[in-house]
């Protein structure tokens, strides 16, 4: 492909497992894609909590509240598919990337910081947990 910077890193040696190989073929797509801005004063809401993803900021009863980068992408990932349980893989695949080398307690511990930043300083239970599926934001 032309354009793409392939690294020495970037390569595989064989044998290789087909889905892996699917993996690193979309991450080096998602890389290279253009960002598509977000729509003109797009605001997710859920409850008290409102996003405003062009403005990069939250706010929980009219507080801001300070996100890291990946807390960010979590919540909006969240917020997006408000009322739909999302499993590890799933949140691991959009938020962290099909190329991530890991464990999946990343999500634990992610999900973990945004209860800490916005459940619990703010009394009210936004992120709910489905035991053996994954989780969810629910109205």
């Amino acid at each position: 492909m032309q354009g793409l910077d392939i690294g020495a890193n970037d390569y595989m040696t064989k044998p290789f497992a087909i889905e892996e190989l699917l993996a690193r073929i979309r991450a080096v797509l998602r890389a290279h894609k253009p960002a598509e801005p977000a729509a003109d004063g797009e605001i997710l809401v859920t409850r008290d909590l409102v996003m405003y993803p062009e403005r990069y900021e939250v706010k929980v009863k009219g507080e801001p509240v300070e996100l890291t980068k990946k807390e960010y992408q979590l919540l909006e990932y969240l917020l997006r598919n408000k009322r739909t349980v999302l499993s590890r893989d799933q949140i691991l695949s959009t938020v962290w990337g099909y190329d991530y080398i890991g464990d999946t307690n990343v999500v634990d511990v992610y999900i973990r910081y945004l209860r800490a930043k916005i459940d619990e300083r703010f009394g009210e239970k936004y992120i709910h947990t489905m035991r053996g599926v994954g989780y969810v934001i629910k109205d």
